[in-house]
């Protein structure tokens, strides 16, 4: 099986700025994050002695490193990210869903 390393994973949205996903991995990285946020969220405010403050800072810490994860690997395997309102007859279809 061939590998393709120039298919882009994450495609540029129709309207506003950003990236949709439109491969298995891209489906894969939002599922994992999207656990990563559950999942992070059932440790906040478990334990009856501990500091509710600190353990919110850790979460959203930890959600603002997904976060940040996600958009850098969206970059890296999406095109140049732009602004776009609506379809244009200059739309390239391999970058642009």
């Amino acid at each position: 099986m061939k590998g393709n390393n120039n298919k882009y994973w994450f495609k540029r949205r129709r309207y506003g700025f950003g990236w949709f996903p439109v491969s298995w991995e891209a489906w894969c990285l939002i599922v994992i994050y999207l656990l990563l946020v559950i999942i992070g969220s059932l440790f906040v405010g478990g334990e009856s002695g501990s500091s509710l403050s600190s353990e919110v800072v850790i979460y959203l810490g930890l959600v603002l490193a997904g976060a940040v994860g996600l958009i850098f690997v969206s970059y890296l395997k999406g095109p140049k990210p732009k602004w776009r309102w609506g379809s244009k007859p200059t739309d390239n279809p391999t970058e642009d869903f």
